[in-house]
């Protein structure tokens, strides 16, 4: 029986996104398998995994949700990558000090709101049909138009900890969909006059998913070496933040059937998730009077074969 639905993946250092997907394939036994929410090889924690029909919601997951980091800064230095595994240069003196805690957390504090990113030269932005981490690794000079800027929002930023000594500064950042942290990092350095890098990264929560929910390739290896099931949660888990209704049974088979049904009052225009009698049938899309069938995710039962001979 094919497996569908999400398992929420903590994933370790040194383990690319694709590389979780490919655990999942072998402890599921299921080839379509995707992620939401790339993280850089180097950061860990919540990478939520899409098994079977689950991956037909990956667009709408988290979409209007923040994501959470606690992140560790190195002042002092510049890199390529804008961390601290690229190619690193100091950009501060070692005979100078570095800014005090009250210009840190000044600094750090005014990068709440909605502030302008330049993106990164070493991301998975593609231009012309390539990333530009390609261009990169290649030495090949991009274009200004290639790197655009763009507005993200930072809900909140909090500094943990501030270890002068070592020049590191931890913090905790709530931003929104394809915020770059690094960048964060990068930019606060420059404001601050001396430079910085990230040198650590962990993703504490992706959408609705949390890191205390997650688990770690050797505890699902664990699960599955004891014949015990997997964690896989339901598909419409990830996309909660979408508005919902409930259909009869006429017009759940309907729907299933890729037909339109009439929409309720009460029923907010958009996408919306579809239920019937029986749990999660799909993903709508009103459009007037009617709800369109977007996504329909229940497999075809004898009940909706036969409804559709009805129809």
């Amino acid at each position: 029986m094919t497996q569908n639905g999400i398992i929420v993946f903590n994933k370790p250092q040194g383990m690319t996104s694709h590389d979780a997907v490919n655990i999942i394939r072998r402890l599921t036994g299921v080839r379509k398998v995707g992620h939401s929410g790339t993280l850089d090889p180097m950061a860990t924690g919540v990478l939520p995994i899409f098994i079977g029909k689950a991956t037909r919601v990956i667009e709408f997951a988290d979409k209007d949700e923040v994501k959470c980091y606690r992140c560790v800064m190195k002042l002092g230095y510049e890199s390529d990558t804008q961390d601290i595994w690229g190619a690193v240069r100091r950009t501060f003196p070692e005979n100078r000090s570095l800014p005090d805690r009250a210009e840190i957390e000044r600094i750090i504090a005014s990068f709440e709101g909605d502030i302008v990113q330049r993106t990164p030269i070493y991301s998975a932005v593609k231009y012309k049909g390539r990333k530009l981490y390609d261009y990169a690794r290649a030495g090949e000079v991009l274009p200004e138009e290639a790197l655009k800027e763009r507005e993200v929002n930072i809900k909140h930023i909090i500094v943990n900890k501030i270890d002068q000594d070592a020049g590191t500064v931890d913090f905790t950042v709530s931003c929104s969909r394809g915020t770059y942290v690094r960048t964060i990092c990068s930019d606060i350095g420059r404001a601050l006059g001396c430079g910085g890098v990230m040198s650590g990264l962990t993703r504490t929560r992706s959408g609705g998913f949390r890191i205390e929910d997650g688990y770690s390739p050797d505890e699902l290896s664990e699960m599955r070496e004891r014949n015990m099931p997997l964690p896989i949660l339901p598909i419409d888990a990830a996309i909660k933040g979408l508005p919902k209704t409930a259909l009869d049974a006429p017009g759940a088979a309907k729907f299933a059937t890729g037909i339109s049904v009439q929409r309720c009052a009460d029923v907010p225009t958009g996408y919306i998730r579809v239920y019937d009698a029986d749990g999660f049938i799909g993903i709508g899309k009103v459009d007037g009077a009617l709800i369109k069938p977007y996504k329909v995710i229940t497999a075809a039962s004898v009940e909706i074969e036969e409804a559709k001979r009805e129809l």
